[in-house]
């Protein structure tokens, strides 16, 4: 990593993570600082040591509660590279004691937008980023001038402050609950942060020794556990190392396929240890991941597109709650759009709401008002800023799409409607109750789905959303009709949402990305094992947000209504 302004930024993504020798002393410096602080690289356990035991001490008194569930989010896992991997033997601790001992979803679809705290969020809240309110790494509040950017020492914590819905820790009031490492973690007993441990490794690209460090943690848990005389109820402990691996080499990489190796020797490292504690018949143990990726090459950047070739005031400026209200006003007012994006394959573009002076001239509205649908398809652009200059309209969906990197426009085509527009043509879906209607706007077949999608619901018959997710998660765009049309409900989302082309990203140059709607961007494996659960079980469609119902369940919790997860056990 690299620091710039406060800001954490992968060292160079294409090749994360050479030691130079100016490096190793600065790394031996920085260790050696977080040894002082009580754990650096002596106590944490190599990454080839025993491979069912990781050192850590499981035991619980005589009498401890110990149900609960214990929860392995690895970030960036590629459904059909780990299934490929599983099937070839190069996963045998995630077979071991998740596949012959449970459920396995082989393509459970993320939330979208496919970045990763939107779906930290969903995962831990069971809902959807458009219900939850946190539509990215980062965002755009137009109604209090906010520019969130969770990438930021200074706003990193802000996350619990911004969405809306209960977590699976605050379901457990009356237990202990721990974070090891997991951003959203409101309502926990402890949080581990390991920032000053994980912090000097993370900087040099040493991603599976922070892994290591946060499974680590698990001793710590431990000491609290024994003095309480209970499990924590639900611990979610985060990974990032393949997802970082796939940045700075590609999600095709010898390296990328060996940070999934390295992941699945450490997790059988430690579930080997609670195994000897006699815990795995007791606890419910799961592993997910928030999004998938694909490899990028080539890239197209929104915001300079609509700044330097449409001619739209582009907000160059991202405040925050440290700059006064009035000062945050008064800057995005000076301009008609702002445009933010995460995961590197979605962006976002907000707009203010124009309308036409008597003497031809354009006057953008307050920010607090959105513009329709018409207005986006005619949205009036003025070259030079004259008075009186006659704007020209640019249908600006239609210029986007037209773009090589961008693959889907979508954006509000009223209440609980949205429109997605292809090159091939353009469709709409309607939110009526509880269920969803889909019609083809312009085009013969814009998603490809004649053939694959059942004909009723191709000819306008409204489904429900579980069935839309069942028709559509083989296609290439999974689960989008609830989802497309949750993500607008956010006050946060987009006026537009901008979806990149295979090969492409809309950001800064990894070599792979995510945030698209396809199912290189969206399907991850999902796997639960323990009490309750049934056995080399098979589960074809799923959604990631069905993880908080099914632990509730699990658990013998109530199932707030409000979820847009379901339970996947009996």
């Amino acid at each position: 990593m690299v620091w710039r302004a406060g800001t954490i930024i992968p060292i160079d993504a294409t090749r994360t993570g050479a030691v130079t020798p100016r490096r190793a002393r600065i790394a031996a410096v920085l260790l050696a600082c977080v040894a002082a602080l009580g754990c650096g690289g002596g106590c944490v356990p190599p990454p080839d040591g025993p491979a069912d035991s990781f050192g850590i001490d499981f035991s619980l008194p005589d009498g401890a509660e110990t149900r609960g569930a214990v929860v392995f989010l690895v970030d960036g896992v590629h459904a059909g590279i780990f299934q490929r991997m599983l099937d070839a033997g190069e996963l045998p601790a995630i077979r071991k004691y998740f596949v012959d001992r449970g459920l396995y979803c082989p393509r459970a679809v993320a939330s979208t937008p496919s970045v990763t705290l939107a779906n930290l969020t969903s995962v831990i809240t069971g809902r959807l980023p458009g219900h939850h309110g946190v539509v990215g790494i980062n965002w755009f509040d137009r109604n209090t001038f906010v520019w969130r950017d969770y990438e930021t020492i200074a706003q990193k914590n802000a996350l619990d402050g911004d969405y809306s819905a209960p977590t699976l820790f605050e379901q457990f009031p009356d237990r202990m609950t721990v974070s090891l490492f997991y951003q959203p973690h409101r309502g926990t007993t402890k949080f581990f942060e390991n920032w000053a441990s994980a912090g000097p490794p993370f900087f040099f690209g040493w991603y599976e020794y922070v892994d290591r460090l946060c499974l680590y943690r698990f001793g710590e848990m431990m000491a609290t556990a024994r003095e309480r005389k209970e499990f924590p109820a639900v611990t979610v402990c985060y990974l990032l190392a393949p997802d970082f691996r796939a940045y700075g080499y590609g999600v095709s990489s010898p390296e990328y396929r060996q940070a999934l190796r390295h992941t699945d020797r450490q997790l059988g490292r430690v579930l080997g240890d609670m195994e000897r504690a006699g815990l795995l018949d007791r606890l419910v143990v799961a592993l997910v991941s928030d999004h998938s990726l694909t490899d990028v090459g080539k890239h197209f950047h929104v915001g300079d597109f609509l700044r330097d070739r449409v001619g739209l005031g582009v907000a160059p400026r991202r405040l925050w709650e440290n700059t006064p209200f009035e000062r945050r006003q008064e800057a995005y007012e000076r301009y008609e759009c702002v445009v933010y994006g995460s995961g590197d394959r979605y962006t976002a573009v907000h707009l203010r709401r124009p309308t036409l002076r008597a003497d031809g001239g354009v006057v953008f509205a307050s920010w607090n008002l959105r513009p329709t649908m018409a207005d986006l398809k005619a949205y009036p652009v003025v070259s030079t800023g004259r008075t009186g200059e006659t704007p020209r309209r640019v249908d600006l969906p239609a210029e986007l799409v037209r773009q090589d990197g961008v693959d889907t426009v979508a954006y509000r085509a009223g209440p609980d409607a949205v429109r997605v527009l292809r090159k091939t043509g353009e469709v709409e879906f309607r939110a009526q109750g509880k269920t969803l209607s889909y019609r083809v706007i312009s085009g013969d077949d814009p998603l490809s789905w004649k053939g694959r999608v059942p004909d009723e619901a191709l000819r306008g018959k409204a489904l429900g959303g579980r069935e839309w997710l069942a028709a559509t998660v083989g296609t290439e765009f999974p689960d989008l009709p609830e989802q497309i049309v949750a993500y607008f409900r956010a006050p946060r989302a987009g006026d537009i949402a901008i979806f990149a082309s295979a090969g492409w990203d809309l950001n800064r140059v990894h070599q792979a990305g995510h945030g698209g709607l396809g199912p290189e961007d969206l399907l991850v494996p999902m796997l639960l094992a323990g009490p309750g659960v049934p056995r080399g079980a098979t589960r074809e469609s799923a959604r990631t947000v069905d993880l908080v119902p099914t632990l509730l369940k699990l658990l013998d919790r109530p199932i707030p209504p409000e979820l847009d997860g379901r339970p996947i056990v009996p």
